[in-house]
């Protein structure tokens, strides 16, 4: 649910690719994968490991040789971390995000990949916890448009999934991805993810007409094919 950002990344990690294949490579790396890592911070359901320990501490320092320094090699792990989930490689995108702020422990893109790894196994309400935190942190406006848009994905799918008992909490949680798309839209009107996003957001919502509007300007804009027979759907409540 949270996999727009695997595929966005691939421009950029070419210029990281032969760098992190060599530290992959090092014996040392190999032996020490912090497999299980889990640094202060992490969700609860990646527990794991203690805090840093020697073998981390030598992970660290071989990093900051390979990258330079700390930020750089915790965002180029995040970036394999972000391959791996493109390739439904769960584990391995774990670990990378997890080495990833251990370097950094204020590196949004470890909180992004862990919210995206929580959305895919169904535990929602902690995907969201994790992006938040990750939308306290994010500097980029460029990616802050993506990780946005994501975010009023799932709020919405949360409050889609919520019975019809917990009303208001449905509505909380749509009044959320509302604004989640609009704060995304805000800063580029163009993006044609965000549009589609939406429209399939205000059909759960039953706001028909709107979803409409939405998904016209996501088909102007060359978005992502609407999954199924959507928009037939969608013609069909807006007749009746």
């Amino acid at each position: 649910m949270v996999l727009c950002r695997a595929a966005r990344i691939l421009s950029a990690t070419l210029i990281f690719c032969s760098i992190i294949i060599s530290f992959g490579a090092d014996v040392g790396f190999a032996q020490k994968d912090l497999r299980n890592a889990n640094p202060p911070g992490a969700p609860p359901e990646f527990a794991g490991v203690k805090s840093l320990d020697e073998g981390d501490e030598a992970f660290v320092k071989d990093a900051i040789v390979k990258f330079g320094d700390r930020r750089a090699a915790s965002r180029a792990l995040a970036l394999e971390g972000w391959i791996f989930m493109r390739d439904a490689n769960v584990e391995l995108a774990l670990r990378r995000f997890n080495q990833s702020r251990l370097l950094n422990s204020r590196n949004y893109q470890a909180y992004w990949g862990y919210g995206a790894i929580l959305s895919a196994q169904g535990k929602l309400s902690e995907a969201i916890e994790q992006l938040e935190i990750a939308r306290e942190l994010i500097d980029e406006p460029d990616e802050r448009v993506s990780l946005l848009s994501d975010m009023g994905s799932v709020y919405s799918e949360y409050a889609a999934r919520l019975s019809r008992e917990r009303e208001l909490e449905r509505a909380g949680g749509f009044v959320n991805a509302n604004q989640r798309f609009a704060e995304s839209l805000e800063i580029d009107a163009h993006y044609a993810r965000s549009w589609r996003e939406w429209a399939m957001s205000l059909y759960q919502q039953e706001r028909f007409s709107e979803a409409w509007i939405k998904a016209q300007r996501a088909l102007e804009l060359k978005a992502e094919p609407f999954p199924g027979d959507f928009l037939n759907s969608l013609r069909q409540k807006m007749s009746n």
